[in-house]
This record gives structure tokens, sequence and C-alpha cells, in this order.
């Protein structure tokens, strides 16, 4: 069996969802937290304590650090919606993978140029949205399961 490499995150500010994504990394055993950033030192730090993060992580005073980490493989971005396509594209341009809270972008225009950066340097992209428990899941397994529209489905690759 091979041992895969842990995947290094950083994540870029100290939003209340970020609490979750840090719990979860940190139990993983493919895994680990690497990195935050916020506006400010200080307001990092103080995350990392409150939240009885490993003091190994590395704490940064912006966002730009985080990204040009070069230890950092991917970046979560729990920012604003507004910020989405500007952090989601400089993590990209900086090779790393890219993981956005919901909702993704402004726009379509904005959703596009993550995809396009993202796949310009090969890179994956994902969402944080909960499919086992959004509504839309549901919603789509009852569209699907329409066999007048679809007949009987075999298989679905979501790619």
């Amino acid at each position: 069996m091979t041992h895969e490499k842990a995947i290094r995150f950083g994540i870029l500010g100290c939003a209340q969802i970020a609490i979750k994504l840090c719990k979860a990394i940190t139990t993983a055993t493919n895994a680990t937290l690497h990195a935050i950033g916020s506006r400010s030192l200080e307001k990092a730090a103080l995350f990392v304590a409150e939240h009885g993060l490993p003091e190994a992580v590395r704490v940064y005073g912006s966002y730009e650090e985080v990204v040009n980490d070069d230890e950092v493989d991917a970046i979560y971005i729990p920012l604003p919606t507004g910020l989405h396509v500007t952090w989601a594209v400089k993590a990209a341009e900086r090779g790393k993978h890219v993981l956005l809270e919901k909702p993704v972008a402004m726009n379509v225009a904005g959703l596009d140029r993550i995809l396009e950066a993202c796949e310009a340097h090969e890179v994956q992209f994902m969402d944080g949205t909960m499919w086992v428990h959004h509504p839309r899941t549901s919603k789509m397994k009852e569209t699907l399961s329409d066999q007048q529209r679809f007949g009987q489905l075999k298989w679905v690759s979501i790619i």
C-alpha cells in the first residue's frame, strides 16, 4: 500500500466557519493545518490559541503570506464572497489547490475566472457545499429519478 503525503492546508481569514474545517483537518490522517493568515498577525494568533490548534501552525498577518508559503498545498477561503475571485485566482497562480466557501462567486463571470485559473495552473477546485445535507441534493435525486425524463439511470458522474 502506498503512503500518501498529507495535504498541507493554508486558511485565509479567521471566519467562524473556518473552525469546523480546522477541526476536520487536525483529525484527518491525510491532511495537516499548516498556516492561517488574517488581516492582522494578532487576530490570526488569537484564532490559533482560542481554538487549541497545533503550535506548529504558521501564523501570518496577511492573506498574501499564506498564498506565498511554498509549503502550503491547498488554500481554504472562507472570506466574504466578494473576495473569492481575487484570492482563488492568486492561490491557483501560485499552484495551490482551492477550496472555497459558498457561494463561490458573485456571478458566473467570477466563477469562470476561478475555474480558468485553476485549469491553467493544473490545480483542483472545490466548493464547501455540504452535499449530503444540502436541499439541492434531495431535489437532484428526485429529478434524476424521474424515469419519464431520463429513463432508468444506471450511473451518474459529476466532473
